[in-house]
């Protein structure tokens, strides 16, 4: 069996669901994905797998797959962490020179958000807000609070799309906003105004969550 075909299989499912064009909690069939990718059952199986080691399915016997539905509880965890990431930057920018933003790049993933809201492409969106979450951690220098980054981030775009879907009369864009005013504290070295800006953010995603079960 070709490679190149579960990687096939497994980069366009996963995309599917992280778009939640298959939401959380639906139920997939292989035999219906192997129908929709023209491939063989072998490849379908062999890429949910894969997805289910990442956590973002899970196989249920004799009735298919089932998308992950992420937790209200691990949603807010998560964030805490990020943000907490955020808080300990800051001190270290603040206290040793060799620490220093990548102002460029943070406004160049701002920019990029902000075209991204233009056109009402929430998925790009939410995760060019949380590329600036990212570049704003790597200032630290730290590869494991990276990683630890990385590895939540499928599921937080995941479920910030699926509430985007589900609740059309909620739709913010706050992450711009807030990420905006971050940008500017730091920019002009008012640190202190970037702590507030964060914590404010901080409060204001524990309600989204707590609000609607899901960010």
């Amino acid at each position: 069996m070709s490679t190149s075909l579960i990687d096939t299989a497994y980069t366009t499912i996963r995309q599917k669901i992280l778009s939640c064009e298959y939401m959380p909690g639906s139920l997939l069939s292989i035999y219906k994905l192997a129908e929709e990718l023209e491939m063989s059952r072998t490849p379908i199986s062999n890429a949910i797998a894969r997805l289910e080691l990442e956590g973002l399915v899970v196989a249920l016997k004799n009735r298919g797959v089932m998308v992950k539905e992420i937790s209200t509880k691990e949603i807010i965890d998560m964030f805490e962490i990020i943000f907490a990431h955020q808080m300990y930057v800051l001190e270290l920018v603040e206290h040793f020179e060799h620490f220093t933003f990548d102002l460029k790049e943070l406004k160049s993933i701002l920019d990029q958000q902000l075209k991204e809201k233009e056109q009402d492409n929430y998925f790009n969106y939410s995760n060019y807000s949380l590329s600036f979450i990212r570049c704003f951690i790597a200032t630290a220098k730290n590869n494991v609070m990276l990683q630890i980054m990385d590895d939540h981030r499928d599921k937080i775009v995941m479920s910030a799309v699926a509430n985007y879907k589900l609740y059309p009369q909620q739709r913010y864009f706050s992450g711009a906003k807030y990420n905006g005013a971050i940008y500017e504290a730091i920019l002009n070295e008012n640190y202190d105004q970037a702590r507030q800006k964060i914590y404010e953010f901080r409060q204001k995603t524990r309600e989204r969550v707590v609000m609607n079960g899901s960010f």
